[in-house]
Parts: C-alpha cells; sequence; structure tokens
C-alpha cells in the first residue's frame, strides 16, 4: 500500500510539475506577444531579442519555434530584408526546432547566393532545379507545421515562376530568335527523368506538353501568344503549389 501511496504521489508530482511548467511557458509567450504589439522600431525589436535571450533557454522547442517566428515576422513587417540569417542562426539554432532551423538554412543560402540579382538569373538553370527540389524534400517533411506553411508556399511559388517565365533579365524565350533556352531544356528532361514522381516534375511536363505547342518558340512581342504562356504558367504555378503540398511518394536522390 505504501509503494502504491508513493507511487500515486510521484505521479502527481510529475503532473503537478509539469502543468506548472506549461503555464510558466504560456506566460512567456503571452508576454512576448505583448511585446510585440507596439509599432516595430529599433527600440521595440532590440527589446524583443533581449527578452528571447533571456527566456528562450527556459522554454521548449515548440514554444521557442512559436516566438522566434513571431519576431522574424515583426522584424520583416517594417523591413521584409531585416532579417540576417547567418546571424539569426547563431543566435536561435540551439534553442529551435531542427525543422524551422532547416527553414533557415534555406533562407540563409538564399540570402548569401541569391537566385536573382537586377533582375538577371545569377545561378545556372540545374542549381534552380536543385533548391527547387530541396525545398519540395524539405515541404514533403513539414507539411503538418502550418507555421511555415504560408513561407514555404511563397518560396516554392517564387522557384517554380523562375522555372517557367524566367526573368526579365534572363528571359527563358530568346528576345531575338524566339527560341526557348536550350541549356534550360537539357536541364529540364535531365530532371524529370531523374525525379519523375517530384511534384515539380508534374509542372514541367505539363510545361513541356505546352511548349510543344508552339513548337518552344514564342515572341514576347505577339500580345495573344504571350497572355496564352502567362496564363499558363500562372496556372502552373497555382497548380503545382497545390500539389507539392499533396504529393508523398518521391525518388530518392541519387
Amino acid at each position: 500500500m505504501k509503494k502504491g501511496a508513493a507511487g500515486i504521489l510521484i505521479s502527481l508530482l510529475i503532473i503537478g510539475t509539469f502543468s506548472g511548467c506549461r503555464q510558466n511557458q504560456e506566460k512567456i509567450l503571452g508576454d512576448f506577444l505583448t511585446m510585440l504589439e507596439e509599432p516595430a522600431s529599433e527600440v521595440t525589436i532590440n527589446a524583443a531579442d533581449a527578452y528571447l535571450k533571456q527566456y528562450l533557454p527556459k522554454v521548449d522547442d515548440e514554444y521557442a519555434d512559436d516566438m522566434v517566428i513571431r519576431l522574424e515576422q515583426y522584424i520583416e513587417g517594417t523591413n521584409p530584408e531585416g532579417v540576417n540569417y547567418t546571424e539569426w542562426l547563431s543566435q536561435y539554432e540551439k534553442f529551435i526546432t531542427p525543422s524551422l532551423s532547416e527553414l533557415y538554412q534555406l533562407k540563409e543560402q538564399e540570402q548569401l547566393n541569391p537566385m536573382v540579382v537586377d533582375t538577371v538569373l545569377k545561378i545556372s538553370w540545374e542549381e534552380l532545379l536543385q533548391r527547387t527540389y530541396d525545398l519540395d524534400a524539405f515541404i514533403q517533411e513539414n507539411k503538418t507545421y502550418k507555421e511555415i506553411r504560408e513561407d514555404l508556399s511563397w518560396m516554392y511559388s517564387n522557384y517554380v515562376i523562375t522555372l517557367v517565365m524566367g526573368t526579365n533579365g534572363t528571359p527563358i524565350f530568346d528576345y531575338k530568335t524566339h527560341a526557348f533556352s536550350e541549356s534550360a531544356k537539357l536541364a529540364y528532361l535531365s530532371y524529370m527523368r531523374k525525379y519523375p514522381k517530384a511534384a515539380t516534375t508534374w509542372a514541367l511536363s505539363e510545361y513541356f506538353t505546352y511548349l510543344e505547342s508552339i513548337n518552344f518558340t514564342l515572341d514576347y512581342n505577339d500580345k495573344a501568344a504571350s497572355k496564352q504562356f502567362f496564363d499558363a504558367c500562372d496556372w502552373l504555378v497555382s497548380e503545382s503549389g497545390k500539389r507539392v503540398f499533396q504529393v508523398d511518394e518521391r525518388n530518392d536522390q541519387d
């Protein structure tokens, strides 16, 4: 009987400790959210950063994720380029979940080696496809992480837009010859063979069906043809953005 009573007492102590700990974490989060109700400024951002440095060691990584994401959004609400992700990871990586850390690593990569600079594509089509694949893979593993879904959706759509439209400085169809980029074509065909079940492969397959219908040529000065092209691209971006959160089966990268 004594052992049984002791066991019950220990269980109650554990439950009480857990409940108290959770309530304390809720208060830490609540106080932080109250801070973020103030208009963002250098003063309020520094205060929020100081708060995180003090309290992140005292909360679980799920709470840490929430607080770090909120601060990121708070800063970006004032300055979209206000977060240096190398410094961000240095400060917060040890407190957050591996999933959020990986997302910040993807953002850091884009920040250190941007896809586009002054409307010109600064990476190869192969590198763009690899980044798209890496993001696709990350999405497959984190579909239920609702707090970052908006970021993931925007990032993936941005990659697909560039894949199917190119950029003003790096057009997918040559401005003079009107021919589709041969280097892009070869890269896309290779990707589809390598990753036949990836969400992006579905988009590229549909894209190539359209390209074949126009013989891989487009004169941007032809308003009717250009409208048809951009409408098709918009549809592909929208549909692939939905499908990437649905696809489960994927080929492993060789």
